[in-house]
């Protein structure tokens, strides 16, 4: 079965599974709103935004003296320190930790980055057991399942199905009641928190200036995992480090803001080398171990495209907007990293092959870079995954069409009205369905036999005495070929305000070819219509697009496409 079958039934499953897709889609508007929300009162709403880029930015570029920093102020601390190359490596150290602890069981804290190595199985292989404590993650646990969110991984599970995960767990009757199920899995946790050999926690942030970590939750059990065990073991990727203790401030006021709305998460933890806690007491001396993981990262942050993925502040919010996300949720659309950001960081961490089995259903809207609270271009490090792949994986028939739209509208132009009347027809978009991909109830747009460049030819330059401003039109595939009429309209608005309006010679935006992942094509488009446009924009023409796309590409993609050229 290839791959494309393979996720058109994992997409089916999805669709078909109702309960869940509710649940789903009313998590991802409460965390939206709560968003919005939030914003409106913070002071300087999102200017946050630009203060989070900032920081991630220096830190990214000073990366290898802030590792050095912070692993010597740890080590200053009384705790111990090692640098991971890969997974492997993590494991290994873990182990031999455990074994010098003959240990038999860990309770742990949510930490995305032990998902990235999957270090629970190894562990439960040398016999330890291994008991999640963040709720979302303990009922993943209990079901065999990855997260399906970054921030909520269990999302997708209603109440009465968890309330039977815990039934099973427990052996008692659980109500379908979420305060009754929560009063049940205290009392269930609460001896596991007690009584486990090892705490381990992930790492929100790390500070290099005072070597200590800070552990956001809004459930608690990261303080009682950290402080209780004999022995604290924290996993975190070498990018959560930042300089001083107020660049971490800000990561505080981003994390909670982006993910549910918080102003601040409901425990924030600094701690600062080993737990004294209860040493006194004749007990012996706790021991603490931070774990800095690789894994690629370095090799990402060399990566002119894929070092914007180290600025993740492992928030979720791009899940949160994400359309095709909403629909499909985590399991579908993801690896172990799922949404968005999770095609990059899957293709850097986890290979390009698992990245490609859900990279396209990215449908490139962009909304993930607007809602972004570190600003990252994530659609242009997916369109960077989709173009690799296709090396291995030829485009589908269907990509080829829809990339080859242009040429397809010129024709279809040319044999109006033949070609609308076709559209139209069920036997021919039976057939079209057939040969090409496209759904035959997907209802398309007409084409019109004037485009608007011939429109605008025949009418003739119109003069404007004295203009306000001078516009070169952008118009796009749409505009040009299937709705030359809104384009005229458009045009004679800009008239009436006194615009001196030209149409230059263009090729359509080449979004397309940025959207399927043929970015050698996308950069040729992008070539041609910088030069075509560039003479007007230098005699004082400004860009106007009346499609949105089409001017997202023109302002965010073809600087990018054409490395920051004079002329881009």
């Amino acid at each position: 079965m290839d791959r494309y079958t393979t996720l058109c039934n994992q997409i089916e499953d999805a669709l078909a599974e109702k309960p869940k897709r509710t649940a789903l889609y009313n998590a991802m508007k409460r965390g939206r709103d709560s968003r919005r929300a939030a914003l409106e009162n913070l002071p300087g709403g999102e200017s946050f935004r630009k203060e989070v880029r900032e920081i991630k930015e220096r830190c990214l570029e000073n990366q290898n003296e802030l590792v050095e920093r912070f692993a010597r102020k740890v080590e200053e601390r009384g705790a111990g320190v090692f640098l991971a190359q890969d997974g492997a490596e993590a494991i290994a150290y873990i182990l031999e930790l455990a074994e010098e602890q003959n240990a038999k069981s860990v309770a742990k804290s949510k930490s995305l980055t032990s998902e990235e190595i999957e270090v629970n199985h190894p562990m439960e292989e040398a016999g330890i057991e291994v008991i999640e404590t963040d709720l979302g993650e303990l009922i993943i646990q209990k079901v065999g399942e990855k997260p399906y969110h970054l921030v909520f991984p269990a999302v997708h599970k209603t109440a009465v199905e968890v309330a039977k995960v815990f039934e099973k767990a427990t052996g008692g009757e659980v109500p379908n009641d979420v305060d009754a199920i929560m009063k049940i899995v205290r009392s269930y946790l609460r001896p596991i928190f007690l009584n486990a050999d090892i705490g381990m926690t992930g790492a929100n942030v790390g500070i290099a200036e005072s070597g200590t970590i800070a552990i956001e939750t809004n459930e608690g059990n990261a303080r009682l995992v950290s402080s209780i065990p004999d022995l604290h073991i924290c996993i975190m990727g070498r990018e959560k480090i930042v300089d001083t203790i107020d660049d971490a401030l800000q990561m505080m006021l981003a994390h909670p803001i982006s993910a549910t709305g918080q102003h601040l998460t409901t425990y924030v933890t600094l701690m600062g080398g080993r737990s004294p806690l209860g040493e006194g007491d004749g007990r012996k001396q706790r021991e603490s171990h931070i774990i800095i993981l690789d894994n690629g990262r370095t090799r990402m942050r060399e990566d002119p495209v894929f070092q914007d993925a180290l600025n993740c502040i492992r928030c979720g919010a791009c899940m949160n907007i994400c359309p095709t996300y909403g629909v499909v949720g985590g399991h579908t659309f993801g690896h172990i990293y799922p949404g968005p950001i999770g095609i990059p960081w899957t293709s850097e961490v986890h290979g390009l092959e698992e990245a490609g089995n859900f990279a396209h259903l990215c449908v490139s809207c962009g909304l993930c870079k607007e809602i972004c609270p570190a600003e990252i271009d994530i659609p242009m490090m997916i369109a960077e995954v989709k173009d690799k792949d296709s090396e291995n994986h030829p485009h589908s028939l269907v990509n080829r069409v829809l990339m080859a739209a242009e040429s397809f509208s010129k024709v279809g132009c040319a044999t109006a009205p033949f070609s609308n009347w076709a559209m139209r027809n069920r036997p021919f978009r039976f057939c079209m369905e057939k040969f090409t991909g496209i759904d035959r109830r997907r209802e398309l747009p007409g084409f019109s036999r004037q485009t608007l460049q011939k429109r605008l030819k025949k009418r003739g330059d119109r003069n404007v005495e004295n203009p306000t401003r001078k516009v070169a039109f952008f118009a796009d595939l749409y505009v040009n070929y299937n709705a030359p009429d809104l384009g005229m309209a458009a045009i004679q608005e800009l008239e009436k305000l006194g615009c001196l309006v030209a149409m230059p010679p263009q090729r359509g935006s080449g979004y397309p070819y940025i959207g399927y992942g043929d970015l050698g094509k996308a950069r040729e488009v992008a070539k041609v219509n910088v030069d075509l446009l560039l003479p007007f924009v230098e005699e004082g023409y400004d860009v106007i697009a009346p499609e949105p796309t089409a001017a997202y590409c023109l302002k965010e993609s073809c600087d990018k496409l054409l490395e920051k050229s004079l002329e881009s």
